[in-house]
């Protein structure tokens, strides 16, 4: 167990710079374009690519990573740059689905009592880890039961799943 945690923390430094080497130019690279106004330009079709780069050259701060630099001039290629933005929180989004301290939704048909949810959670922590953060919501239409999603993991325990599970099976 030890050298489980000690491999999480290595590996969740790793993350954490493998995002900060991306994340932090790429924020500072929609700031910059939009400072000088020249989205749109990188978006025109009807601008030549060399033009375009000329334009990123001239408008990227000099410390741009060239990995960076290399996707905001694919996407001034294919006239996407307004993306950039959206790809940023895409990409957020993503991060926030892969880190340790993954988020759990849980759906109930009913309010559940602090000993349901305190069970639910040293459950669910044993098999996704301890800095698993919990939602809860009440939603009348699962009958009964737990339908619970971590990253893009369903555990559907729900009433109104096994009737489905069992319709699927009688057909």
């Amino acid at each position: 167990m030890a050298n489980e945690r000690l491999a999480q923390t290595y590996a969740q430094a790793i993350f954490d710079q493998a995002m900060a080497e991306w994340l932090t130019p790429l924020k500072t690279i929609v700031a910059s374009l939009a400072r000088a106004g020249v989205t749109e330009q990188l978006d025109n079709a009807g601008l030549e690519f060399p033009k375009k780069q000329e334009l990123l050259r001239a408008h990227l701060p000099s410390n741009t990573p060239a990995e960076a630099q290399n996707l905001v001039a694919l996407l001034a290629s294919k006239n996407h740059v307004h993306l950039l933005p959206q790809v940023i929180a895409e990409f957020d989004r993503f991060a926030q689905r892969t880190t340790v301290g993954a988020r759990a939704t849980v759906k109930s048909a009913v309010p559940l009592t602090d000993a349901e949810k305190s069970a639910l959670e040293t459950k669910m922590r044993a098999q996704f880890g301890d800095e698993l953060a919990f939602e809860y919501s009440v939603d009348a239409q699962i009958l009964g039961g737990l339908v619970v999603r971590v990253g893009d993991k369903v555990i559907d325990g729900s009433v109104a799943g096994k009737l489905a599970e069992l319709k699927e099976k009688l057909k």
